[in-house]
């Protein structure tokens, strides 16, 4: 062999391992974000926009072996809305400095989607695959020796005692521990990439009929990733977390239902066109009698009583709560990280922090990041399935086997995300766009690389990985031109909720920065808006009720500092206007009962508020903070009657 071939073996060698070497910089990158916190717990200023040294690195490394160029795909667009509704949320966030903490994250999550999508090979794609195989065992391992079992008993106590039992046989780890519904949601992510992890190395062919693997790798691999799940698994089980039970189990269903169908169509020799319908029908009903299926058991658990009446009460309870504060920042959200304060001031009218996400996913981002952000992930969400589909249509098994891990754990997100929020509302934000880099990089192979396609499905998949120009302009075209429409006909609807929502987020900033929930009643929230200039607020809410009289949010935000003001009448008239608009929603009736009570009105007050939770210990707080202290001894005497 000469010495150039040599050189060019050498070279090629070297070149193979930069995808790795690239996904193992993003991976550093949100392992170091993962440190500064984030979300729900913030530890500190460190290591700050620094990562991003190591994302440079990561694009410099696709330079070498790939070569620089842009070119847009089906996920370009609704990531870059998701970005930018990130961005507007951490310029409306009242604490910069955990919004920038929650956004340094996301743009860990960016990173490691990028990493994934960037994987050129098969086997590039199985190593990548392994790291998060192996780290589900860690994150197993970990939870296993660092849990408080004694807390899990009440859940599933032969759970727990099963959990406990095998981590006292393994050495005593002190470190923070993970919430059980957070290890139980991430795992649940990830346990879908076992899957291909156990299948490939029987079954990834080369051209020549040899296999890409070695025939080691072939027998040890499989089980090696066989006894990897079932750690995995176990973690999975002993978290004791309903919501990831469920969201795997659904997953699983879905995955198992596809599959079946797609053996059925080849086993009746039904026409490829024909069986692919018959397939994707078969899902359809499957979705939609799975659907109704849980509408059904839910409305049979709320109507008799059934056990896990309790849990789902709260959650609905919980997501129509939320539903209010999201509705009073649309266009930009709260802020990234902010929920817990502004949804015990603004929405429950608590003085304290009551809880620190809606425990829904998709409203978490939209009172977070507004309805762009939403539309943003949905869009992610919907060319994922889109994309997947296609390639599912020609892709060879290997290939499928890895789409397809990829949208189940995508349906894993989704699932959870209706009763849990463990991705954006904590740390694991990181993993969030894992299975949309996933599909994407199994989708770009070369399959004619591997000997599995001819021209036309090749060409299929370079056209449907990029997004075409003339189709990209239309879609925006036509997007801009139905907002456009929406906003001349409801032109005062959205100007009021626009000036409203920077009412908001120029009351929280006064507000949120000055009251200390730790020291309540030192100063008072009433205190804080007595004490401080609210004026940039109180201009915007008047402006949002010059062009929209009916805009509930100015007039719930002025009638609460109203009140905490003294201006009883004013209360009184912004609340009575809204009530008389038809608003019952728990925030106007707390706030017309707090009104009626200052004008002695306490049996109609008593009417307004009756059934809401927090109404007792409010009035209670009030006429000792807001009157009694003040000197007001009648007030006072209505409050406690009303709280009667």
């Amino acid at each position: 062999m000469s010495a150039s071939a040599h050189q060019h073996i050498r070279h090629s060698n070297w070149r193979e391992w930069l995808p790795t070497l690239e996904l193992a910089c993003a991976m550093l990158a949100g392992a170091l974000w993962y440190t500064q916190g984030g979300a729900v717990w913030y530890t500190g200023d460190w290591p700050g926009p620094w990562p991003l040294l190591l994302l440079a690195l990561m694009w410099g490394l696709r330079w070498l072996y790939a070569g620089f160029s842009f070119k847009p795909v089906v996920f370009t667009l609704p990531l870059a809305l998701f970005l930018i509704s990130a961005g507007i949320s951490l310029w409306a966030a009242y604490d910069p400095a955990l919004a920038w903490a929650k956004f340094w994250l996301i743009i860990g999550a960016l990173g490691l989607y990028q990493s994934l999508a960037h994987q050129p090979t098969l086997k590039h794609i199985y190593v990548a695959l392994a790291c998060w195989g192996t780290f589900g065992i860690v994150l197993t391992f970990y939870f296993l020796l660092t849990n408080d079992w004694t807390a899990q008993m009440t859940k599933f106590p032969p759970l727990a005692a099963l959990g406990e039992g095998i981590a006292v046989r393994l050495p005593s780890l002190a470190s923070r521990r993970f919430n059980p519904n957070v290890m139980g949601g991430m795992l649940a992510l990830i346990l879908p990439f076992y899957a291909p992890l156990i299948v490939l190395p029987k079954i990834s062919r080369r051209r020549d009929g040899t296999n890409v693997f070695g025939e080691l790798q072939q027998r040890v691999l499989p089980l090696v990733w066989a006894v990897g799940s079932g750690i995995s698994l176990l973690g999975w089980l002993v978290t004791t977390s309903r919501g990831a039970w469920i969201a795997v189990l659904t997953a699983a269903v879905l995955w198992g239902s596809w599959r079946a169908l797609g053996r059925w169509g080849r086993r009746t020799g039904r026409h490829e066109e024909a069986g692919w319908r018959a397939r994707l029908w078969g899902m359809g009903g499957l979705l939609a009698s799975g659907a109704l299926l849980v509408i059904l058991v839910a409305y049979l658990v709320l109507a008799r009583s059934l056990p896990g009446v309790g849990a789902l009460t709260n959650r609905l309870s919980l997501l129509r709560d939320s539903a209010l504060l999201a509705k009073d920042t649309p266009f930009t959200g709260i802020g990234l990280g902010l929920f817990d304060m502004h949804f015990s001031i603004y929405t429950l009218l608590i003085h304290v922090g009551y809880i620190v996400d809606s425990h829904n996913f998709l409203m978490d981002v939209l009172i977070e990041q507004g309805v762009l952000g939403v539309i943003g992930y949905l869009g992610l969400v919907s060319a994922c399935l889109t994309l997947g589909l296609r390639r599912l249509r020609c892709a060879p098994r290997e290939v499928a086997w890895i789409i397809e891990a990829g949208l189940a754990s995508l349906v894993v997100i989704l699932a959870h995300g209706l009763v849990d929020d463990v991705l954006y509302g904590s740390r694991g934000l990181l993993l969030l766009f894992v299975p949309f880099g996933l599909v994407l990089a199994a989708g770009k192979i070369s399959i004619q690389g591997e000997g599995k396609s001819d021209s036309r499905n090749l060409r299929d998949l370079r056209n449907g990985t990029q997004l075409r120009r003339s189709n990209l302009h239309w879609v925006i075209a036509a997007g801009l031109t139905g907002i456009v429409l929406v906003g001349i006909i409801n032109r005062c609807f959205v100007l009021g909720a626009w000036y409203a929502n920077l009412g908001v987020i120029a009351q929280a900033r006064v507000e949120l920065n000055v009251y200390d929930q730790w020291h309540f009643d030192d100063p008072t929230m009433d205190d804080v808006r007595q004490r401080e200039n609210l004026a940039a607020a109180l201009i915007w809410f008047d402006r949002a009720l010059e062009v929209d009289p009916a805009n509930v949010t100015a007039r719930q935000r002025l009638a609460a500092i109203e009140l905490s003001r003294g201006q009883y009448a004013d209360a009184l008239a912004n609340m009575q206007a809204a009530w008389d608009e038809g608003h019952r929603d728990s925030v106007t009736r707390l706030l017309y009962g707090d009104a009626l009570v200052a004008h002695g009105r306490v049996a109609e007050a008593v009417t307004v508020i009756r059934g809401l939770r927090w109404a007792k210990p409010r009035l209670l707080g009030q006429a000792w903070a807001r009157y009694q202290i003040h000197g007001d001894e009648i007030r006072a005497a209505y409050a406690r009657q009303a709280a009667q």
